[in-house]
């Protein structure tokens, strides 16, 4: 039976703010979004930034804005990686990547032995210094090649190797990123190499630290924060 109420009564008003301002919909049955966006929500937005990033950092190695090194303007975009990483750790959407299978977060991170290939194939054509592939004192294909191994298996190796594994590709990443910036031509140039690493500066190579590097950690940051909640 309809509910009725006295003319002039507060009682409809305070009825249908409490329907409007309710997590269920109108018909009572629910609402399947809700107020807070849902996983695609979430996922559309996500692709829309990664997407602006993209075109963004690829515009400004293509205009020669980021090929300048007094001072060194590469490290805007990696302080940015560093801001979006540190934002991600904390981020709602960060927990729903969590709910993915834990195989295809493991897995993720094989990704890195094709980028480890073309730097590699970089060093050969003379573009890239020897110090940047796995000859030298770069190990990233380690975690990209031992991805692989686990992922079939995720669900069933404990979670303590998982995030031991994880942690490691995480370091052996920022390892990786310190050598190229001592390496980079800056007051602060440590490493010498020839050529200089200011190829990561140009189109298309911009994308490894702006883009690549930045997927690689969130990658671990979504991973670590699975395995702490399961664990």
């Amino acid at each position: 039976m309809a509910t009725r109420y006295d003319s002039g009564s507060p009682a409809p008003v305070a009825h249908y703010r409490r329907r409007l301002c309710s997590p269920v919909g109108a018909d009572g049955r629910g609402s399947r979004s809700g107020l807070t966006p849902g996983p695609r929500v979430a996922g559309l937005a996500a692709a829309a930034a990664f997407v602006a990033w993209f075109a963004l950092t690829g515009g400004l190695a293509a205009s020669g804005f980021l090929d300048k090194w007094a001072p060194p303007r590469l490290t805007l975009a990696l302080g940015t990686v560093l801001a979006v990483l540190l934002w991600a750790s904390r981020a709602d959407w960060t927990a729903r990547l969590e709910n993915l299978p834990l195989s295809l977060l493991v897995g993720f991170q094989s990704f890195r032995i094709i980028v480890e290939l073309l730097i590699h194939k970089a060093v050969v054509e003379g573009v890239a210094a020897p110090t940047h592939t796995w000859t030298a004192t770069n190990l990233g294909i380690r975690p990209g090649a031992t991805a692989l191994l686990p992922t079939p298996f995720a669900q069933r190796i404990p979670r303590e190797w998982l995030q031991t594994w994880n942690v490691s590709s995480a370091l052996i990443l920022a390892i990786t990123v310190v050598t190229a910036l001592l390496a980079m031509s800056t007051p602060f140039q440590q490493i010498d190499g020839n050529p200089p690493n200011e190829w990561v500066a140009t189109l298309p190579f911009v994308w490894l630290p702006a883009v690549l590097v930045l997927c690689a950690w969130l990658g671990d940051v979504v991973l670590f924060r699975r395995l702490l909640r399961t664990s």
